[in-house]
């Protein structure tokens, strides 16, 4: 297990992490879920205090984050920057050596705030210019926190063999144009790790080229299998995961993606045609929010392969761990 290397260090990129690292952090997060449900204390960042900038909405990891704190025996703070000086254009370089001096860590979700990577660009700055770590709950590029739940959720559904079987991260049909955070972060966990990963996307939703090819040097040392295919059903057979998740092409502007998305409105909304041929203990993961009936049927989300729920609390426990590994 490694842990030194863990303390102080910045969660913004999967890039930036070993496959050691990956599976300490989810040791320590399997380990924490037990000491909860045995409700054996763990307080350990006792009198330490995380600061939360949420440039964007949120429900999971708003209340996951500060459970987690609470939990640990630390503090929460929930800002915005509406509310902080940055309204008044103070710079991201002094909002980051002034918070160093009074807290712990800094945990920021900013994305849409302009083009494809200025979200990425301020937690750099932020990262660059505070010693304390940075811990990425969502910008335009990745989804970490997120991933390592999901991974966490896979580990406990599909046994010790769970590097084998066949994980599909399908593209899924949206009104809205989102990120693509959450495939690129699952290509960059899934090499890194060893996995069987299908990503499955209509032409033109390809994700960022910088992505794949960490992913596809990085399944060179892990022996990670990573596929693509642009047939949803070719994808769903077999499958052991079908993991269902929209996002944008950076091939189109919006309103040319949301025009040319419409063709795979019924395709590519997962639903019972799709585990039909996947594997016969198939599971449905999805991060939520989900759009129910575009993204998904009710009929799946609703029903026994799905695992959404048991992903969203796993969420409280990676986050858990990256926080406890990582705060001095």
């Amino acid at each position: 297990m490694l842990t030194k290397s863990l303390r102080g260090k910045d969660y913004i990129s999967l890039m930036d992490y070993s496959k050691e690292e990956l599976e300490t952090i989810l040791e320590v997060a399997m380990d924490l879920k037990r000491k909860l449900a045995l409700g054996e204390p763990h307080e350990y960042l006792k009198n330490k205090t995380l600061g939360m900038i949420f440039a964007n909405p949120s429900t999971r990891t708003r209340t996951s984050f500060e459970a987690a704190m609470t939990q640990l025996g630390g503090h929460a703070q929930f800002h915005t920057p509406e509310v902080m000086q940055i309204a008044h254009h103070e710079t991201w370089i002094d909002t980051a050596k002034v918070l160093d001096r009074y807290i712990d860590g800094i945990m920021i979700r900013m994305y849409g705030i302009g083009k494809y990577g200025s979200a990425r660009e301020i937690l750099n700055v932020m990262a660059e210019n505070a010693e304390i770590p940075i811990f990425n709950a969502l910008d335009d590029k990745e989804h970490p926190c997120q991933i390592i739940a999901d991974i966490m959720t896979m580990m406990e559904k599909l046994g010790p063999n769970w590097k084998e079987k066949k994980v599909v991260m399908s593209w899924a049909y949206s009104d809205r144009v989102k990120s693509p955070g959450v495939p690129q972060t699952m290509a960059l966990a899934a090499s890194i790790l060893g996995m069987n990963l299908t990503l499955a996307y209509p032409e033109k939703y390809d994700v960022d080229p910088e992505y794949m090819a960490f992913a596809d040097k990085a399944a060179e040392k892990s022996g990670a299998k990573i596929e693509v295919v642009h047939d949803v059903y070719e994808a769903s057979k077999g499958a052991d995961v079908i993991y269902a998740k929209s996002w944008g092409s950076f091939l189109m502007n919006n309103e040319e993606d949301v025009e040319y998305r419409k063709q795979f409105k019924e395709d590519w909304k997962i639903s019972k045609k799709h585990f039909d041929i996947a594997n016969k203990k198939a599971i449905f993961m999805h991060c939520l929010p989900a759009d129910r009936n575009k993204e998904v049927t009710d009929e799946i989300i609703d029903g026994p392969m799905s695992v959404v729920y048991d992903e969203a609390e796993n969420r409280l426990h990676t986050e858990k761990a990256i926080l406890a590994l990582s705060m001095k």
